[in-house]
């Protein structure tokens, strides 16, 4: 299966089963966040695997969403906003430590839906106050918890707009017909290569129609 496919089929789930997963799963999810692109290499992400019910309530009274209490897991994605301030400053350094964040989720949610697993991603959160509850020191922020479990109704993604509708060359609005919408699509060359053929084709066709009318 190739990647993209892959990337179609990360999951969530409103309901999932009382089942726990194992550590050897929760190694490889982690180990997928830990590869993840990193701003200026400073690799400001840390992880809180999250499984007692006590730990959980407090996610809950965070997120107010009914699904932590039914997941048997959860990884609170920390950023040491310290650590990355010193690369690119402290104003820059939170949007760089959401954009790792973000990175290090996709490849968790990639690495569960290998595994079987379906994943809740919460962001936007008061992360200072999940911070204190879990005693993070002031420079290290939740900034993305996931949710994993495994279903029986796993939800799908959002239909996602066609690429020729958000992709364009050489310029905005500049679009390019519907052949991006086709993984066999190979660049703008491509698409210029097989434009010219039909438009030489429907050239043709029209003067041997114009040859017969004359």
């Amino acid at each position: 299966m190739s990647v993209l496919e892959k990337c179609k089929q990360i999951t969530s789930f409103n309901h999932c089963r009382d089942e726990t997963i194992s550590r050897k799963v929760i190694g490889r999810v982690l180990e997928g966040g830990r590869n993840a692109p990193s701003p200026g290499g400073v690799q400001s992400v840390k992880f809180i695997v999250v499984e007692t019910d006590e730990t959980m309530e407090q996610i809950e009274h965070v997120v107010d969403d009914s699904r932590v209490e039914e997941a048997p897991t959860a990884v609170v994605v920390l950023t040491d906003r310290g650590r990355m301030a010193r690369r690119f400053g402290r104003e820059e350094a939170i949007e760089a430590c959401e954009a790792e964040s973000s990175a290090a989720v996709h490849n968790m949610r990639l690495v569960g839906s290998e595994n079987g697993l379906s994943t809740v991603r919460f962001s936007g959160f008061d992360g200072e106050v999940l911070g204190d509850m879990l005693t993070c020191p002031d420079n290290v922020v939740p900034t993305d918890i996931v949710l994993l479990g495994y279903t029986d109704n796993p939800v799908p993604m959002s239909e996602k707009y066609g690429m020729n509708e958000i992709c364009y060359y050489e310029e905005y609005g500049n679009q390019v017909g519907t052949f991006f919408d086709g993984p066999e699509w190979e660049g703008v060359s491509e698409e210029r290569r097989i434009f010219r053929k039909k438009y030489k084709g429907f050239r043709d066709k029209l003067s041997r129609i114009i040859r017969k009318v004359l």
